[in-house]
């Protein structure tokens, strides 16, 4: 089909269903389907028909490959609700309205439904926040109503199109500015967020729904102090509101003030008793500060209020230290093959079970729930590997070794270190080794570096101005930004120590930049055994970013991309880049401590060698792991798979 009979096609079945002559819609709609299998319009139209013509079981499944496809598609969760109403599921009708309006808020339908069925419950509150959200919906302009659809179905230039042309009319209009700011932060326009939202307050000084959104959208910039200070200040303005308390909690993790943000947590634990999110929310500080029983404690506490939470039981895995009982597997088998399960808590519950079953020694099993945990995953993230290759290639073309001949550049500080490298490759037993000796300090993964590298990109993805312009890029900036690195980074480190980590893997891809800003940087490459490094990072599920890791294709295509952009930084400045090798390191640890402490030019301390003894917040899955004497075996657990990763080791046996 071309596009243009496509399009036509489906204005017809459109059009058919308004009309209510749904028979004759699904004729169109089936052929439409069978060709396009993804055609995200026909399959809700679809299953719209045959709701009402009572074949609500055909309907939920058409919903069902509509929602694997567009997990976002808040349209998809109201339908769902229809038909479990139909079906006289309320409580499972009720859920899928909450996840709709969770999407999508501006949906009028399960708004009203949810009013109807918080009564029939007996749940005066939620009736209340139901119909404020009816009548908030009901006063915006039918204008930027339409922009607030299309922003939440995707259709993010139609959103930006309307919205701004609404503003230009009623510039002070506060909705207006809110949307504005959540589109431009959907398009990585962060400062615009900012601006907007700034102006906003001052519009509407009392709202506190916009001071939190201010708050995400400082805390997305790295302007963590600020996001830090607008949250308290938030919260001594309204302490008994749960939501302020607990946006205060999170900007103190930020900063690693992880004891008060437990505080705070237990505070809003006390007032939303049932609230299963923060559970796992309180856990994850828990684990930080090296507190395992008390975090397995909360993430357990969070699986049985929701036993569909597939964070709280991924939670409990990714601890790496915590085995589940067979009752706790029972219990996400049960909520895996239940009908409507939400695709993330789908993929949790899958990358969890992997890991239960890993533990219990049915390797056969524990692949299955990994690769379908992976397969949902890659799903959701639509990852193309050979955009990932262009970005790296771009990386060797226009960061020529010459480019580093000249002067250096930028901030003389010798105070960072970047460890880089793959996820899963050790770099976290690095960094706490490091973290040991007194004269360095582990911070966490910062997302500073990452930041610049975008802003460099271009106001849009599509501008792809980075790095072909860093040799346009005058002395001074590349001073300012090392400065700006040195001076944004300091919430994150106390003043004592003269060097401090960035442990972000992910920088590897941007040392240049690191090198133009920061000449003096320190760089260490964590190195893993290929094939161990992949199928561990294929196991993981990470909490963000990583999008080349669910696939195993994908894994081992960024991996080759990856050895061939350290072999360019290496040809550029390689005096500056310190391969460790993780194999290397646990059969041999006071040697390479002795030797990565001389390529820093610090004094050999025995703490380093005790790694496992030091008391610091570690956030990153490994955090357990590095807190005890290192593993020789777990090296070689990936063998146990070995018949499922043919992909992987013929590939790089043949390297």
């Amino acid at each position: 089909m071309t596009n243009n009979t496509v399009n036509t096609q489906f204005n017809d079945a459109e059009a058919l269903v308004k009309a209510q002559q749904f028979p004759a819609a699904l004729q169109i709609l089936n052929k439409l389907v069978k060709a396009i299998p993804d055609h995200q319009g026909a399959l809700y139209l679809k299953a719209v028909c045959h709701r009402y013509l009572q074949d609500l079981s055909q309907g939920i499944d058409t919903l069902n490959t509509l929602q694997a496809y567009y997990p976002d598609y808040g349209r998809t969760y109201q339908e769902l609700g229809h038909c479990y109403r139909a079906q006289a599921k309320f409580a499972e009708a009720i859920s899928a309205y909450q996840q709709a309006v969770q999407l999508h808020p501006g949906l009028l339908a399960s708004w009203q439904q949810l009013a109807l069925l918080f009564g029939q419950i007996n749940e005066p509150k939620l009736v209340q926040e139901a119909q404020d959200k009816i009548q908030e919906i009901q006063s915006l302009p039918k204008y930027l109503l339409a922009a607030q659809s299309a922003f939440y179905e995707g259709r993010l230039a139609k959103a930006e199109t309307l919205t701004r042309e609404f503003l230009q009319k009623n510039p002070s209009h506060v909705p207006g500015m809110r949307l504005l700011a959540k589109i431009a932060v959907k398009l990585n326009i962060l400062d615009d967020a900012q601006i907007l939202l700034e102006n906003a307050t001052v519009i509407a000084p009392h709202s506190t729904d916009l001071k939190l959104e201010l708050i995400q959208v400082l805390q997305q910039r790295q302007l963590f102090s600020k996001a830090h200070e607008l949250a308290l200040q938030t919260y001594l303005e309204n302490p008994k509101h749960a939501l302020s308390e607990l946006a205060y909690a999170n900007q103190c993790v930020a900063i690693g003030n992880t004891a008060i943000a437990i505080n705070h947590f237990t505070n809003v634990l006390s007032e939303l008793t049932s609230h299963a999110a923060v559970y796992v929310q309180r856990g994850h500080a828990y684990k930080t500060i090296g507190e395992p029983d008390k975090a397995i404690a909360d993430y357990v506490q969070a699986s049985e209020l929701k036993p569909d939470f597939g964070d709280a039981y991924w939670s409990l895995a990714n601890l790496k230290t915590f085995v589940f009982s067979d009752a706790q597997i029972n219990t996400m088998k049960t909520m895996l093959a239940r009908p409507g399960i939400q695709p993330t808590d789908k993929y949790h519950i899958c990358f969890a079970l992997g890991k239960a079953f890993e533990d219990h020694q049915d390797y056969a099993q524990a692949f299955s729930y990994y690769e379908q945990g992976n397969t949902l995953k890659h799903q959701q993230l639509r990852y193309n590997p050979d955009e990932t290759t262009q970005q790296l290639q771009a990386q060797i073309q226009y960061c020529p070794p010459q480019l580093f001949a000249d002067p250096p550049t930028g901030c003389d500080s010798t105070a960072p270190i970047f460890i880089v490298g793959l996820p899963r490759a050790g770099s976290t037993l690095i960094e706490q080794i490091l973290a040991s000796h007194s004269m360095i300090e582990g911070t966490s993964e910062l997302p500073n570096i990452l930041s610049l590298a975008r802003q460099l990109g271009g106001r849009y993805k599509t501008d792809n101005l980075y790095p072909e312009n860093l040799a346009s890029i005058k002395t001074e900036q590349f001073t300012q930004w090392g400065e700006a690195f040195i001076k944004d980074t300091q919430i994150h480190r106390s003043e004592n120590t003269p060097m401090f980590i960035d442990k972000m893997p992910n920088n590897f891809r941007h040392l240049g930049l690191i090198k133009k800003i920061l000449p003096n940087a320190k760089i260490i490459d964590a190195r893993r055994e290929p094939v161990a490094c992949c199928f561990s990072g294929f196991k993981q599920l990470f909490a963000e970013g990583q999008e080349f890791s669910y696939r195993l294709t994908d894994i081992r295509q960024y991996y080759d991309d990856y050895v061939a952009l350290m072999a360019h930084w290496e040809s550029c400045f390689g005096e500056n880049i310190l391969r460790v090798q993780h194999e290397e390191l646990v059969d041999d640890l006071e040697g390479q401590v002795r030797r990565i402490l001389a390529f820093l030019n610090v004094p050999f301390e025995n703490a380093c060698l005790d790694f496992h003894k030091t008391k610091r917040n570690v956030k990153t899955p490994s955090a357990e792991q590095v807190r005890q004497p290192i593993n020789p075996n777990a090296q070689h657990q990936w063998q146990h798979f070995a018949p499922y990763l043919t992909s992987l080791t013929e590939h790089f046996q043949s390297d």
